[in-house]
């Protein structure tokens, strides 16, 4: 199994790139700065380019058998490059013959199946007011990856990141309709993510995630 990162040297993304190895599988890493990536290995390929160079996604993406994400908005005004790139890694996926994608997004891009209550509505009107960049972008690539082509997973954050360690313990379904707890480790947001590289459970579905 070939994977290929995006978004690998945040503290996600590092996970991503752990966890993968660990599951023996063969991993390409790509980022702007592929230095900030400590872990070592033969089945480790380190691929350096920006979300613009499609030439860089190619040569990261042809002959994998799976595309992750961990990209998200950093709430700066280089923001808005961020859709632009996902709608790069569509489009290089098609062209290489790459169909799974798994993505993550969060809560503020909403799902036909949540049920909006007030405290959602109220939640995501404060990201909207706070961080609209950021708002903005995760709606909008979230919608891009909805309109692909390509076998897709959103897996939207709906609680706190946190760094504790690997438990296995996640709960995912939809807002109104499931109980999420305030947290979700890193660690066991990857390992989620994974899990979905050989799982058709979530297919074309985009599951809300806390531990």
């Amino acid at each position: 199994m070939k994977v290929v990162i995006f978004g690998a040297t945040g503290r996600t993304g590092k996970e991503l790139v752990r966890q993968s190895l660990e599951r023996g599988y063969d991993v390409v890493a790509y980022a702007r700065n592929p230095n900030q990536i400590s872990a070592e290995s033969p089945h480790l390929a380190k691929v350096a380019g920006e979300l613009s160079n499609r030439e860089s996604m190619r040569a990261a993406i042809e002959g994998s058998d799976c595309v992750l994400s961990a990209l998200g908005p950093m709430g700066k005004p280089s923001d808005d490059e961020l859709s632009n790139g996902i709608s790069n890694i569509l489009s290089v996926m098609e062209e290489c013959g790459v169909s799974r994608f798994i993505a993550l997004s969060t809560t503020s891009a909403q799902d036909p199946q949540d049920i909006d209550g007030f405290r959602t509505k109220l939640r995501r009107d404060m990201i909207r007011r706070g961080r609209p960049t950021s708002y903005e972008q995760i709606v909008r690539y979230s919608q891009q990856i909805r309109d692909s082509k390509c076998d897709w997973t959103l897996v939207r954050i709906a609680s706190i990141l946190t760094d504790k360690p690997l438990s296995k313990q996640v709960r995912a379904g939809y807002l109104g309709t499931d109980a999420f707890r305030n947290t979700m480790s890193r660690a066991d947001l990857a390992w989620f993510m994974l899990e979905q590289v050989e799982s058709t459970e979530h297919l074309r579905k985009a599951p809300a995630l806390s531990n």
